[in-house]
């Protein structure tokens, strides 16, 4: 058991060594500043050449720096994917991989994604395919990536009907997680990766909420020490899961506590909404559907309100136009459907999750799913939800 009110001092350089505890584990060096250790890390392994992936932004913020170094002492060459989700699509993965064919990639050539977890995901995928599998490393620039995507091995681009529908698993040498780069990063973003950090404790772990609850504030207001040993405690939230489940097939299923709704509210916005603020919409759904399905008190409910909503400051309006027909057809593409039913991962209460078909994951009516949805669009609308197109 962690005991998250211990207190890490993280000074600059520090840096721990982690294990992502899935079937193919991954070293992560966690620290902040780190920087300067990761041209020793890479020093023990041998590569012909370095493809060095990032988005222009986060290039000229961070990545330019490094880029220059690596190149001072290998021969590194520098790729550019676009922005966010719009990378995440067959157009782009076909260029990248056919891109790097003609740039001379070989076995033993060694892929960098630099950025968040879309930039983490098409060079995963590509670094799977290519050749059958060859070597990349994932350097996370966002809280996201640190705390929650590079721990799952999971590489995929999204389909005509839904996010995801296409990848594969493929590990990657090591992760680098230097919260030197969450300096930067605006608080709408940080919200993205600590909302998977409270999911972590509303299904597993408790005693991360009583952490959190102390630690958060809606503005995150936090120093570098502050949100360095946050990013820490999140990471070990997740592990503890992985640990018991490092194939993610069984107990692992958990960690998707309210991505069905979200995944389904991604798809139809079109990258108009973030993973993490879908995510938090998708949890508070699911809290209400648990309500109703008679596990969730009314006080487990609002506890949801309450962190999502007042102690992260995830707050904002329910997306227009999303209505309960729109979202009930996204939901059924979705890429973890097991069947021709819905199938949810539900809270028993704070803490566990209920497991009646024996792999965590429930079958609803469709009918009290509409209700649930109808109900909580005309609370957060004030409108009248529509169940027909």
């Amino acid at each position: 058991m962690i005991d998250y009110n211990i207190t890490q001092e993280w000074t600059a350089g520090k840096m721990v060594e982690l294990s992502t505890e899935l079937e193919k584990p991954s070293p992560f060096y966690f620290g902040y500043d780190i920087q300067q250790n990761l041209l020793n890390e890479l020093s023990k392994h041998e590569f012909d050449k370095i493809f060095f992936f990032t988005e222009q932004n986060m290039f000229e913020l961070y990545g330019e720096e490094l880029f220059h170094e690596l190149n001072a002492k290998y021969h590194c060459l520098l790729e550019i994917v676009p922005p966010g989700e719009k990378c995440k699509y067959f157009p782009v993965l076909e260029e990248v991989c056919e891109t790097l064919i003609a740039e001379g990639v070989s076995k033993k050539s060694l892929l960098i994604a630099f950025g968040g977890g879309t930039v983490g995901n098409i060079v995963g995928l590509v670094a799977g395919l290519i050749y059958r599998g060859i070597r990349f490393i994932e350097i996370s620039t966002t809280m996201t990536g640190i705390t929650d995507s590079t721990l799952s091995n999971k590489q995929a681009v999204n389909g005509s009907t839904g996010k995801n529908h296409f990848g594969l698993y493929h590990s990657p040498l090591f992760i680098w997680g230097d919260t030197k780069y969450l300096k930067t990063e605006p608080p709408f973003s940080k919200r993205c990766g600590i909302i998977e950090g409270i999911k972590n404790g509303f299904i597993a772990e408790p005693t991360f909420l009583d952490y959190l609850e102390k630690t958060l504030n809606p503005e995150l207001n936090f120093s570098q020490q502050e949100l360095t040993d946050l990013a820490y405690k999140i990471i070990l939230s997740k592990l503890e899961i992985l640990k018991q489940d490092p194939s993610e097939k069984h107990l692992g299923i958990i960690l998707e506590y309210g991505h069905t709704f979200g995944h389904g509210l991604e798809w139809l916005l079109k990258g108009k909404l973030s993973h993490g603020e879908a995510v938090s919409y998708g949890m508070k759904i699911a809290a209400e559907l648990g309500k109703e399905l008679g596990f969730m008190s009314q006080k487990d409910v609002d506890l949801h309100y309450y962190f999502i909503e007042e102690k992260l400051g995830f707050n904002n309006p329910w997306p227009e136009n999303v209505t309960t027909n729109l979202l009930m057809e996204a939901m059924i593409a979705d890429n973890k459907k097991t069947g021709e039913e819905l199938r949810f991962v539900m809270l028993e209460k704070i803490g566990q999750c209920y497991n009646p078909e024996g792999d965590y994951l429930m079958t609803v009516d469709t009918k009290l799913v509409e209700k649930v949805l109808d109900n909580y669009i005309q609370k957060a609308t004030g409108k009248v939800a529509l169940t027909t197109a």
